[in-house]
C-alpha cells in the first residue's frame, strides 16, 4: 500500500468566474491508468486503477495518494459532498479517506460492491433482493444500525414495484422506483405506457419518508433521468420534453424548463439547446425564469449540448471543439463571454488519437480551475486519461 497525506491545513481554492489561459497540467507517471476525475473540496480526485490521487485545484499541486499496489479489483464510494471517500480491495475490509488531505479517517470497514458511502461516515446498505427498495443505514464508527425499513418502499399505486436507483445528499437519500405489471428486466428497459416513476425521498439521518411523487408514462414512454445538484433534483420527465427542478428535502417545484438544463445551483441554471444544428443561445435563468447572461456559439463552434462539453461561469460559457489532424486531433477549449456573440477565443487543449464527435473531451469545475480531458471511451479506444488541462 501507498499512503502519502498532506499534514496541516490546506487552503481552498478560490472559485474562478473565468477562465483566460492553461494554468497547470497534470500527466499520470509512466505505467498508471487513469479511469476518471471528480471534483472534491480541495480540486481534483484522480481515479486510477488502483486508487487515487488528490490534486489543489488552483495549483495542480499534489496533495494526496492512496494506492493499492498490484490489486486485482477495488471497489470506491464519495460522500454525496464529496469530502469522504471510501475504497476497498475486493474482499477486504475498507478505509474511509479525507478527500482534502488524504488523512484516514476510518478503517477496518466492513464493505461491499453494493453499498454507498454517506456524509458523517455512515454508510446506506441495501437489504434482501436487489430489485426491492430495502435499505438501513449504519454508523461505521460505532457499528451501530441507525435506521432500517422493516418493510420495502414501493409505489402508491397498482401494479409492481421495483426499485431503479437512488440519488444522495447530504440530506436525503431518493429512491426512483418503476411501477408497472411487468418489472421484468427487460421491461425497465423498454417502458410501457401507463407505466409509472417514484420519487420516494427519505430523511438520511433517520429513514423518515419525507415525500413521494408520481410521474406517468403516456403516449410517447420513455425512461426517467434523475440528478442531484447539491439538495436539488433534476428531474428529465419521461415521454415529456420537460425537465423539473425539485427540492429534495420538502419536494417542491422551484422550476421548470423545456430547454436543456446542463446544470443547476442554488439560485440558477444553466440551459443550452439539445442539439448541434440548432441556433439557440445558450442561457443563465433564475428560478423565476429570469435570462441573467446569454450568448449563441457561432456555428463552427456548435457541438453536442451534454453537460460534460458545456460549463457557464459568471463571466463566460465555455465548451468543447476539436480539429481533426494527422497524427491525432486536438481537443481545445472555446471560451466566449456572455452577451458578446462572435468573441470565441480557442484555448489549446490536449490531443487524442481520434476524437469522438459526440464528446471530443470533457469539462470538470473544480474549486480552482475548470479541467479539460478526454474520457476514457471503448468505443474510440481511449483506455487511460493521459492528460488533464486546468484552465484558470
Amino acid at each position: 500500500m501507498i499512503h502519502q497525506v498532506t499534514d496541516g491545513e490546506v487552503d481552498n481554492p478560490e472559485a474562478v468566474t473565468s477562465v483566460s489561459d492553461i494554468g497547470w497540467e497534470w500527466r499520470p507517471k509512466e505505467g498508471e491508468r487513469v479511469s476518471e476525475v471528480w471534483a472534491g473540496p480541495a480540486g481534483a480526485v484522480i481515479e486510477l486503477d488502483d486508487g487515487f490521487i488528490g490534486l489543489k485545484g488552483d495549483t495542480g499541486e499534489e496533495l494526496w495518494r492512496y494506492q493499492l499496489p498490484g490489486v486485482e479489483k477495488f471497489s470506491a464510494s464519495f460522500s454525496p459532498s464529496g469530502e469522504e471517500l471510501l475504497v476497498a480491495a475486493s474482499g477486504e475490509p475498507g478505509v474511509m479517506l479525507n478527500t482534502v488531505n488524504g488523512a484516514t479517517i476510518a478503517e477496518d470497514i466492513e464493505w461491499d460492491d453494493s453499498s454507498l458511502l454517506l456524509d458523517g461516515g455512515n454508510v446506506l446498505r441495501r437489504q434482501g433482493d436487489s430489485t426491492a427498495a430495502l435499505f438501513e443505514v449504519e454508523d461505521l464508527d460505532s457499528g451501530k444500525v441507525l435506521w432500517r425499513q422493516e418493510t420495502p418502499s414501493v409505489c402508491s399505486g397498482s401494479g409492481d414495484s421495483r426499485f431503479v436507483s437512488e440519488r444522495r445528499s447530504k440530506e436525503v437519500i431518493t429512491l426512483i422506483l418503476y411501477c408497472a405489471e411487468d418489472v421484468s428486466d427487460e421491461a425497465i428497459w423498454d417502458p410501457v405506457s401507463e407505466s409509472v416513476y417514484t420519487l420516494i425521498a427519505l430523511e438520511a439521518s433517520d429513514g423518515r419518508e419525507l415525500w413521494r411523487q408520481d410521474f406517468e408514462n403516456t403516449e410517447d414512454p420513455s425512461r426517467i433521468d434523475v440528478l442531484m445538484f447539491q439538495e436539488i433534483l433534476l428531474v428529465d420527465l419521461p415521454g415529456q420534453e420537460r425537465q423539473l427542478m425539485i427540492d429534495a428535502v420538502d419536494g417542491s417545484t422551484i422550476a421548470e424548463s423545456s430547454e436543456l438544463v446542463l446544470a443547476v445551483d442554488d439560485s440558477k441554471y444553466f440551459v443550452g439547446p439539445e442539439f448541434e444544428s440548432e441556433d439557440k443561445p445558450y442561457e443563465i435563468r433564475t428560478f423565476k425564469g429570469e435570462v441573467t447572461a446569454s450568448v449563441a456559439l457561432s456555428e463552427g463552434y456548435r457541438s453536442m449540448g451534454t453537460p460534460e462539453t458545456k460549463i457557464g461561469l459568471p463571466g463566460q460559457m465555455i465548451t468543447v471543439d476539436m480539429e481533426r489532424g494527422s497524427p491525432k486531433d486536438k481537443v481545445n477549449a472555446v471560451v466566449v463571454p456572455w452577451g458578446e456573440e462572435g468573441a470565441e477565443v480557442v484555448i489549446s487543449g490536449t490531443e487524442t488519437n481520434h476524437a469522438d464527435i459526440f464528446e471530443p473531451g470533457r469539462l470538470l469545475h473544480i474549486p480552482g480551475a475548470v479541467l479539460l480531458y478526454v474520457p476514457v471511451s471503448s468505443t474510440n479506444s481511449v483506455e487511460s486519461i493521459e492528460h488533464v488541462v486546468a484552465l484558470r
